[in-house]
């Protein structure tokens, strides 16, 4: 039997399509005491969890609505989960990623967003992105950014799950930028 290994940030994503078997684990930090089929985890973190934990790894990449779908549709490929759960999680993603796409976005104003999934996100709303536009910084570099012209994004409110994690990122940042007026940026 398949025993997989979910970090924290991820297991409503194994909730949702119905993996069975599975354990809430942190392999960033803690060499694993049990042996597993497949560890899933944080995008970006393959070789730091390897070199704790040599099992088998899957990375869910969740900046994007898209970004999330092929991670799932990648989970479904490995024969993880229900196919019927999988497939109402998917049409539950596409139904939240059409009403934030559906959204007036204020698209008047260049940003410079300074993280790659940032960057993602800002070109999923086909924002205008310029190196001379508002610096948009998540908020674990806002440090950097206090008292200049720049966007703060709160990025991971980890009290959220996954599929709300990604639309609250879009939410916020059309409410950034729709509340925009030249000189109330959140410093």
């Amino acid at each position: 039997m398949i025993k997989v290994g979910v970090t924290r940030m991820y297991r409503d994503v194994a909730e949702e399509i119905g993996i069975e078997n599975y354990s809430v684990i942190d392999p960033y930090n803690t060499r694993l005491k049990n042996e597993y089929s497949l560890l899933i985890i944080s995008r970006g973190y393959r070789e730091k969890v390897k070199r704790l934990n040599p099992f088998p790894i899957f990375e869910i990449s969740s900046a994007t609505f898209d970004d999330l779908i092929n991670s799932v549709k990648g989970l479904a490929r490995l024969n993880l989960g229900s196919p019927e759960k999988i497939e109402r999680y998917l049409l539950t993603i596409e139904e939240r990623k059409n009403y934030i796409k559906s959204l007036d976005v204020k698209r008047d104003v260049e940003v410079n967003p300074l993280s790659h999934f940032l960057e993602k996100v800002v070109l999923d709303l086909n924002i205008p992105v310029s190196r001379e536009g508002i610096p948009l910084v998540p908020d674990y570099m806002a440090d950097r950014y206090r008292g200049k012209k720049a966007f703060i994004l709160k990025t991971h409110k980890y009290h959220l799950n996954t599929l709300e994690r990604v639309e609250d990122r879009y939410l916020s940042l059309i409410n950034l930028l729709n509340s925009f007026s030249g000189d109330n940026l959140d410093l």
